[in-house]
């Protein structure tokens, strides 16, 4: 048509324009479905590690915090590690050293789902989603960050157990002594009408300094060892295997807590300080009156247990996540 416009050649321009949107949105659809996936499985990966390292460090879990909230000696109940599990194990028999274990189960599922979620997350924007390798670095605070998310909830899951397991130590050195709470579930549903938030949040800043200082070298050794093994030995990291993966991972759980166990025995001591008659004032204070009370030994109490458990719970943890990962993430990309 002279001097108009083709109405046949304006539908097609339509159509086409029409149809390049949609694929644009087909493609961000796409691209928002695969996150999706990546999600699921690094929440998957969460629950899986949950459960093993639960199963597996939960004994070591009950012995390092009655060791570590304990009253100082002379008044003392137990000597040592050994001590801790003998006398558990006769007072108590097997199931003393899974004391609890139901709850902090559950906890542990939304915490390490958190965990491995948070650590999903840093990687896939790091890698600006799997275009490149982040670095070693990046990797690291990758573990910080991670940690940093889980320490919210975290931090409730563990001042709750502290507070059992005080309980139960109070008990033992006074039999004339009765509980307040019958588990950490009773505590997390009543303390906080009673003592407010710090009966969920007490310790949080020395919690959150153990979590993003020991979460860098977490994350960061476990990648570091088992990605220079793979470059070395020229295969892809997700096949360097089973003995590397656990061992790397048993390396991750030794830095963290080595590294960061001082700062843990603060926390300990204020999440297992009294909800009503306090007896530290704060990080700092309760670092002063602990190095009033034995010095920098104070700050060793409890540390065979918690190595002992380090390795072997690391190794179960991180292997465990980052397997069903790798095999979610094949998944994903079918």
């Amino acid at each position: 048509m002279t001097g108009g416009v083709d109405p046949n050649r304006e539908r097609d321009r339509e159509m086409l324009t029409c149809w390049w949107q949609r694929l644009g949105e087909a493609e961000l659809g796409l691209a928002d479905m695969k996150a999706l996936n990546q999600t699921t499985v690094d929440i998957a990966s969460g629950f899986a590690a949950g459960v093993n390292v639960t199963l597996v460090g939960h004994p070591f879990e009950t012995i390092k915090v009655r060791l570590q909230t304990q009253p100082s000696p002379p008044n003392h109940i137990y000597t040592g590690f050994i001590d801790c599990v003998r006398k558990t194990l006769t007072w108590e028999g097997p199931t003393g050293l899974y004391k609890g274990v139901a709850a902090p189960l559950l906890g542990q599922l939304f915490f390490r789902s958190a965990l491995f979620w948070s650590n999903g997350l840093f990687v896939r924007w790091a890698s600006d989603n799997g275009k490149k390798t982040p670095s070693y670095l990046m990797f690291g605070v990758g573990g910080s960050f991670a940690w940093a998310v889980g320490a919210l909830i975290e931090c409730p899951l563990q001042l709750a157990s502290s507070q059992m397991q005080v309980q139960i130590v109070k008990a033992k050195s006074n039999p004339a002594y009765t509980a307040e709470f019958t588990g950490v579930l009773n505590y997390i549903s009543r303390a906080p009408s009673k003592y407010g938030v710090g009966a969920l949040y007490t310790g949080m800043v020395p919690h959150m300094c153990r979590n993003v200082a020991g979460g860098f070298f977490h994350f960061g050794s476990f990648e570091y060892l088992r990605r220079e093994y793979a470059r070395r030995k020229g295969v892809p990291v997700t096949e360097v295997g089973l003995t590397v993966n656990m061992l790397a991972g048993s390396v991750g759980g030794f830095l963290y807590w080595s590294l960061t166990y001082p700062v843990d025995v603060v926390k300990s001591a204020m999440q297992g300080d009294s909800l009503e008659n306090k007896k530290y004032n704060g990080m700092t204070d309760t670092f002063s009156k602990l190095w009033k009370e034995g010095g920098a030994m104070r700050f060793t109490r409890g540390l065979s247990a918690c190595l002992l458990r380090s390795i072997p719970a690391n190794a179960v943890l991180l292997t465990t996540a980052f397997r069903v990962k790798e095999i979610g993430y094949k998944w994903v990309e079918k």
